[in-house]
């Protein structure tokens, strides 16, 4: 297991050399069991755009066209392999439904996407992370093949066995997925209701009162656009709408409808 990851992580520091100008070295893939695994933890169906991050011969975005009825673009620097995926492609009968765009990982639009998956160096997921968050609508889904990210915990991890050997490969595969959460930091009010909002990536903290009831210290998540959190008797489970959290409001046992504003 450690003697296949070294290895992978010495033909990715091999790639990131040839990016500068040395001979690219044979390109390592992902199993087929893995894909099928990843575009499952990402729950994939036939609304999604899938964009594959360093695509290779193209099997993630050809299997999600063909076994989730997904539309796929993948993104690959090495010319050869951007036209090895169009002919893959072309064989799996899928054309139509996926396009292969030959650009460097870390410039090429991403912004359509609503599943992101990646089989890259911790080195260059750490210069993608910003982009996930900054251009990436909440609620898209992000699957790492054997990385995680820095700082963000991952909503799901997961180790699965690969059935049979796969070149480059151990005998276990890692995989992470993160949803990405909409931005909901800051102060938030309803009548007697006052809160302000503490966010990291998906989790939060949350202080505030309820009338002459204090809230501090509770803590929830947000995923994608719907937010929950949870203090001492209260609890919230709400969805944010613009510039809105809509959602009910659990005090006590009892429940009510509550619409808060972002306060100014």
């Amino acid at each position: 297991m450690r003697a296949a990851l070294a290895a992978l992580l010495a033909a990715f520091s091999v790639a990131a050399l040839a990016e500068e100008g040395t001979p690219s070295p044979p390109f390592i893939t992902t199993p087929d069991e893995v894909v099928d695994r990843m575009l499952r933890l990402a729950a994939t169906g036939a609304g999604d755009v899938v964009i594959d991050l360093g695509s290779g011969d193209g099997r993630i975005v050809i299997a999600a066209a063909k076994n989730f009825g997904a539309r796929g673009i993948g993104i690959e620097l090495d010319t050869r392999l951007v036209e090895k995926s169009r002919e893959n492609a072309r064989l799996a009968e899928v054309a139509d439904r996926v396009s292969f765009v030959e650009g460097d990982v870390l410039a090429t639009d991403i912004s359509q996407a609503s599943v992101v998956t990646v089989y890259l160096l911790p080195f260059l997921i750490d210069k993608l992370q910003p982009r996930f968050l900054g251009e990436l609508k909440p609620g898209t889904r992000i699957v790492s093949h054997a990385f995680g990210m820095v700082g963000w915990r991952p909503d799901r991890a997961e180790s699965m066995h690969l059935s049979k050997p796969h070149p480059g490969q151990g005998d276990e595969s890692m995989l992470y997925l993160w949803v990405v959460p909409a931005e909901v930091r800051g102060a938030w009010q309803a009548a007697d209701l006052k809160l302000r909002v503490y966010q990291n990536y998906q989790e939060l903290e949350v202080e505030g009162a309820l009338g002459r009831r204090t809230l501090d210290g509770a803590r929830g998540v947000v995923s994608g656009y719907d937010v929950s959190w949870d203090a001492k008797g209260v609890r919230f489970r709400g969805r944010l709408e613009g510039n809105r959290l809509v959602g009910e409001l659990v005090i006590d046992g009892r429940a009510e409808s509550v619409v808060l504003s972002r306060a100014r």
